[in-house]
């Protein structure tokens, strides 16, 4: 068995990202990815059996590192609405900032891949935000409905942040985050 060598494993996944950003996951070619890095096709093969090898192995990675990451932004003692805005800032910044992680999150969870994540990753995904709006609907301070719909505010307007910075019809400052993010609060608080 050939060893791995992980500066050939992170151009692999690195254009693949670039790909999926370009193409989708149907653009995804095992030949022309292994072209685009550098290596033959075999030694493709040597990091991941097949396609969806490849992106099931970048989406388990991506969701467990950057999941843990936005819970490493939590201070426990900060107020709830502080909590909120900490984790949804921490995605705002996310999505501007690694713009090819984020697209391809967005179209895996949109592909029949999604289906194929084991359960525990998507629950990890998922874990913190449950948590903290079921924390918020418990202290009185989120109105009383299901999770999805309030989740659904919390990401379309996050979403619509983003697009609007990326496209320069709004500059990245905290007085338009701090507007942002008010008025999903006032969306959502009960």
């Amino acid at each position: 068995m050939r060893v791995k060598d992980e500066t050939k494993q992170l151009a692999i996944v690195e254009n693949t990202l670039c790909v999926v950003s370009e193409k989708g996951f149907a653009g995804v070619k095992m030949a022309d990815l292994a072209k685009r890095v550098g290596l033959s096709v075999s030694t493709l093969y040597v990091y991941y059996k097949n396609k969806e090898d490849l992106i099931m192995s970048i989406a388990v990675d991506l969701i467990e590192r950057e999941s843990q990451r936005s819970e490493q932004e939590i201070v426990e003692a900060l107020p709830f609405k502080l909590k909120l805005k900490t984790v949804w800032l921490f995605w705002v910044n996310f999505s501007i900032n690694h713009r090819k992680e984020m697209s391809f999150l967005e179209q895996l969870k949109k592909s029949p891949y999604y289906g194929k994540l084991p359960n525990s990753v998507k629950e990890r995904k998922s874990k913190l935000s449950t948590a903290l709006i079921d924390q918020g609907k418990k202290e009185g301070l989120l109105k009383n409905v299901d999770n999805d719909i309030l989740m659904a505010i919390l990401i379309a307007v996050m979403g619509e942040t983003v697009k609007l910075i990326i496209h320069d019809k709004m500059e990245l400052s905290q007085n338009n985050m701090d507007l942002m993010f008010s008025m999903v609060w006032d969306a959502i608080k009960s």
